[in-house]
């Protein structure tokens, strides 16, 4: 099976709604895919948003990345945000998230990004050897916060 990264745009982000809503609902979300495919294509046309998939030979949808831009103020420098990445349990196993964390690597460089920040839940060993078995590095010398709005 051959697998492509692909940067999804207006008119290719609908491909990745499934899978999206997928991620969403592993997270304890509902189901919503008209929601989905909205806050998707609102990132699209605004530019907030950089989505990478990934397909086979099929046409499947097997996976996706998300990533947002922000910049660091003391580095005077672009940093990209890896917020979302899921791969489809049907293709689990076979280099997908390693192909899209590539892929979001290469669009860092590309853009002449500091680096990517990512976060994981704790318990999340499977995720946490991937990431830095690609070279990310975990924090251990910052807090984070967050205040609920």
């Amino acid at each position: 099976m051959t697998i492509e990264i692909l940067q999804a745009d207006t008119q290719t982000i609908h491909k990745v709604v499934e899978c999206f809503d997928l991620y969403r609902q592993f997270y304890g979300q509902e189901s919503d895919r008209k929601a989905c495919e909205v806050f998707l294509s609102e990132r699209q046309k605004s530019s907030e948003s950089v989505v990478f998939y990934a397909q086979n030979n099929s046409d499947d949808i097997l996976g996706f990345t998300q990533i947002y831009p922000t910049f660091s103020s003391v580095s005077l420098k672009r940093d990209l945000i890896l917020n979302d990445l899921f791969v489809h349990e049907k293709a689990r196993g076979q280099g997908v998230a390693r192909k899209l964390l590539t892929a979001a690597r290469d669009h860092g460089k590309k853009v002449n990004s500091k680096g990517i920040l990512l976060e994981t839940d704790i318990l999340n060993a499977k995720a946490q050897s991937l990431y830095e078995s690609f070279g990310f590095e975990r924090e251990t010398d910052h807090y984070f916060y967050y205040l609920t709005i």
